[in-house]
């Protein structure tokens, strides 16, 4: 059976009063959404952690939206969506393959023979894949992974009795499955090596808002480009719930609002000197008043922050501060 009913019969109600009654049922219903997301929510970390890594791809075409898409579809617990979506954006990238090498022929080709001679067909993502192996534009392992995504991606699409049969966990092993083998034809086929030097191009990308759902994401998202590209980790051990930093610092920057603080020694594994940003809360700006702290100063400070769930630390702010004459 099939059960709607999202919506209420808003006749029974005064017709001048319709939009109220609508209004409530919406915020009601983002409780309904709420709920369910909490819910589910361990569920929906746990699958994002089963899927392929990446990091990231410079050469990219439209069957990366679709990817997207199917990695969310999946985290969500939509498998047969996340199944379509893979078949067809893996039938995306082929073309994208075949186009790349100058196969227009693999696209779309002509019938030689028969009452269709001289109509052009659409080539299907079976033969095609059968032309890219024997031309060397894809290997063996990608004609595997690629082919097996395409029968499943018929199983699904085709709804025939096998797949109508299968349990949820077949449909989620099918899905992840499909999922993980797009993920890895990329990576062995168009994969980007990490680069340090790509870091500040990334950060770019990284705060455009087709790239993250949300400013944390980027934060997130920032904490581990910092540890695949520059094999360097800005989080703290699990358990550790505040940070405090003693240490000699030139003050590189000061306003009424934030004091950077820049270390005097270079950290050996990143070969640069770190700085930090403090901001200056009512304590912060007595302590350098007091000190009469200015730009271009060399201090000893203590700094502290508290530790966010990721790890991180965020904000931080002075504990004390002290100047050092440089003769």
């Amino acid at each position: 059976m099939y059960i709607n009913f999202h919506k209420f019969n808003y006749q029974t109600v005064d017709s001048s009063e319709r939009v109220q009654h609508e209004n409530r049922d919406k915020e009601a219903y983002k409780k309904v959404l709420k709920d369910w997301f909490d819910s589910n929510l361990n569920s929906f970390v746990e699958r994002k952690w089963e899927i392929e890594e990446i990091h990231y791809l410079k050469e990219i075409g439209d069957f990366i939206k679709l990817i997207k898409e199917a990695e969310s579809l999946y985290e969500l617990g939509f498998y047969t969506s996340c199944i379509a979506l893979v078949g067809v954006s893996s039938e995306d990238f082929s073309k994208y393959l075949s186009i790349k090498h100058n196969k227009p022929l693999h696209i779309t080709d002509t019938h030689a023979s028969g009452s269709r001679r001289g109509q052009q067909y659409d080539v299907s993502q079976f033969n095609r894949l059968k032309m890219q192996l024997s031309e060397g534009i894809i290997n063996q392992a990608t004609y595997d992974l690629l082919d097996e995504i395409r029968g499943i991606r018929n199983d699904c699409l085709h709804y025939n009795q096998d797949f109508k049969q299968k349990a949820v966990s077949e449909i989620k092993a099918d899905s992840i499955k499909s999922l993980n083998n797009l993920k890895t034809v990329l990576k062995t086929n168009i994969a980007t090596n990490l680069d340090p030097n790509d870091f500040t191009d990334l950060l770019d990308e990284l705060y455009k808002q087709e790239n993250t759902r949300n400013f944390e994401e980027i934060v997130w998202k920032q904490k581990n480009m910092f540890s695949h590209l520059l094999q360097f980790s800005t989080v703290q051990a699990p358990g550790v719930k505040r940070v405090t930093k003693y240490n000699f610092f030139k003050v590189t920057d000061l306003d009424s609002e934030e004091i950077e603080l820049t270390e005097l020694g270079t950290n050996a594994q990143l070969g640069t000197n770190l700085f930090v940003w403090v901001d200056i809360d009512d304590t912060g700006r007595k302590l350098i008043s007091d000190k009469s702290v200015n730009k271009g100063d060399i201090v000893a400070a203590e700094v502290y922050s508290d530790v966010a769930e990721d790890g991180q630390t965020r904000t931080w702010y002075l504990k004390q501060i002290n100047k050092i004459n440089v003769a």
